[in-house]
Formats: C-alpha cells, sequence, structure tokens
C-alpha cells in the first residue's frame, strides 16, 4: 500500500499531524477544521488535496474534493446559493477554501456560527430565508491562507492550525530531481541549482521546468555544471536566485552607505509598501540586510555581491 504524501517532499511536521487527523476520521468520522498556513508556494493545495484522497466515505472510496477560491466570493448569498446547496449540503465532500483571508466578513461570521459544533456533529444555520445544513459527519473542511493576521480572529480561534516551514536546500534539490526523473545529474550541480531557488515547491518546479526546456532543446539527457552555467547565462539566474531589484538595493546600500525606505523607493522607483512586501523580506531572511532604523548592508550580502562581479 503506497505510503500517504510519499510524492510529497518535506514538511515531516506536517505530514504527521494530517495522517493523525485522517486516521482519526477513518475511525472516528471526527476532523477537525483544519487552518493551513504558510507563505507562497510551500504546497498547501498539494497537502491539501493529498489529504482529501484519504479521507474516505462511507463506500470507502475517497470523498469528492472541492477547492474554493474565497476571493471569487462575493457575499454569503453567494457561496450559500452557488456552492454551499447545489454542491456541499448533504454530500460527502472535503472543501478546501483557499486564500481564507479573502472571505467576505459576512461569510465569516456564518462560519464563526457554523464551526461553533462543542458536541454536535450537524449545525444548522439560517441565512435570509434559506435554511442549510452542516453535517461534519460527511464534510471536511480545511482552510488555507498566506496572510493569517487578516482572517477573522475569532474565526481563527474556531481553527487548528497546521503551519508549514520553508524548505531546505536539500529538500528543494530533491524536488527538482523528483519532477525530472528522465534527466541525470552530475558533478554534484543539484545542490548548486538548489541554491538559487526561494525555499519553495513551487519555484522550485518553476527552476525544474528552465532545466527541462534547456534539455530538450540541446536534446541531453544528463545535466552537469556546464550545462548550469550555460543556462545560468542565458536566462539571467543570480547567486541565491535574486532579482534585479534585490540587487540593486545591495548595491545601493554598499555604495551610498545605510539607507532609508524612502530613499531605497527613489533609487528603484518601487513604492515603500512594495519594497517591504516583496524585496527586503527575502534579503532579510537570507541575512542580506538588516533593518536598524536605517537600511544596512550585511557582510553576506557584500560577499553576494562580490560574487555576482565574478560572475559578470
Amino acid at each position: 500500500m503506497k505510503t500517504r504524501f510519499a510524492d510529497l517532499v518535506g514538511q515531516e511536521d506536517v505530514k504527521k499531524k494530517l495522517n493523525f487527523y485522517i486516521d482519526a476520521q477513518n475511525k472516528t468520522g471526527k476532523f477537525p477544521f483544519l487552518l493551513l498556513t504558510g507563505a507562497k508556494g510551500m504546497g498547501k493545495t498539494e497537502f491539501a488535496k493529498e489529504t482529501a484522497r484519504n479521507v474516505l466515505a462511507k463506500d470507502g472510496a475517497p470523498r469528492s474534493f472541492l477547492e474554493i477560491n474565497c476571493g471569487t466570493i462575493k457575499n454569503a448569498q453567494v457561496f450559500f446559493e452557488q456552492v454551499f446547496a447545489p454542491v456541499i449540503q448533504g454530500n460527502e465532500v472535503t472543501v478546501l477554501m483557499d486564500e481564507c483571508h479573502a472571505l467576505p466578513k459576512d461569510l465569516m461570521t456564518v462560519l464563526l456560527s457554523a464551526f461553533n459544533t462543542e458536541k454536535a456533529d450537524v449545525k444548522q444555520v439560517n441565512w435570509r430565508e434559506g435554511l442549510y445544513e452542516f453535517n461534519f459527519k460527511l464534510q471536511t473542511f480545511m482552510l488555507a491562507t498566506t496572510e493569517a493576521d487578516k482572517l477573522f480572529a475569532p474565526l481563527k480561534d474556531r481553527l487548528t492550525p497546521v503551519d508549514f516551514q520553508t524548505y531546505t536546500v536539500g529538500e528543494v534539490g530533491k524536488i527538482i530531481a523528483k519532477s525530472l526523473p528522465d534527466i541525470s545529474f552530475k558533478d554534484d550541480v543539484i545542490d548548486k541549482i538548489a541554491s538559487t531557488v526561494r525555499g519553495n515547491a513551487r519555484s522550485s518546479v518553476q527552476r525544474a521546468k528552465q532545466i527541462e526546456l534547456y534539455c530538450e532543446t540541446k536534446q541531453k539527457k544528463e545535466f552537469g555544471l556546464k550545462d548550469w552555467n550555460d543556462l545560468c547565462n542565458k536566462i539571467g539566474i543570480n547567486p541565491s536566485g535574486l532579482n534585479n531589484t534585490e540587487i540593486q538595493i545591495l548595491r545601493a546600500l554598499r555604495d551610498r552607505g545605510d539607507c532609508s525606505l524612502n530613499m531605497l523607493s527613489a533609487i528603484t522607483g518601487m513604492s515603500r509598501s512594495s519594497l517591504q512586501r516583496d524585496s527586503e523580506i527575502f534579503l532579510l531572511q537570507k541575512g542580506y540586510m538588516k533593518i536598524e532604523g536605517q537600511r544596512k548592508i550585511t557582510a553576506s550580502g557584500t560577499k553576494v555581491l562580490e560574487q555576482l562581479s565574478k560572475k559578470s
């Protein structure tokens, strides 16, 4: 029998938690309302799908799986009329509500009431002129978000958290190799490739697709250090996977000294919020810059710029 989550790399703590809840569901019929949290590209949706494949219906087959992008739900009325009544109510189904921080406020309030089950497995909810029944013996709910802080706090308290972590370089390498079963990697190149990926599964798969396209173009089944250097030059892959804006920030901090956020915004042409939300986060995670009132480059940041100079 195939081991659960065997095709998914890493996230061992997540696997343990989900396996426990799957076993509990299949033996007791009880499954908590899960909140899958973590940065973009960590594999939350794939883990939810694999979980759904192992939550069994009464006939022993996997339950149906329904994925909902919460950003597309305008209000509670739309949810009940177009999704809940025709697809969920009365059916055996595992539901993933992705980007749940984007749920409309009125629906968050309804779910707050619905998920307040205490010892009951069935919860009836009145909405406008309709009566809707949640049956948690038949229906399993998982919510996922990259921005848990934006989720309605009382609703968040009803959910059991499952936190995703950044992938290690070794795990990134495994994801890339697993995505390219027909390509043989030489010269320990896989570690060099992995070091340029942003530490999430989605970026790993994107890098694998670039390598696959290169190998198909060259009609190669082996990929070594020479090929990697060639690919980096062709499509501009930088050390640590830095993008041009991040490199621009590091060079500004090196050449001009400590800078304010306003100064970096003027130099890059990016808004303050965009810098804080996107470019600065990765540089801080890698330890290439720090913030002590002003933005400062670190020794590691200076070193990576030296590597870029050698590359060019």
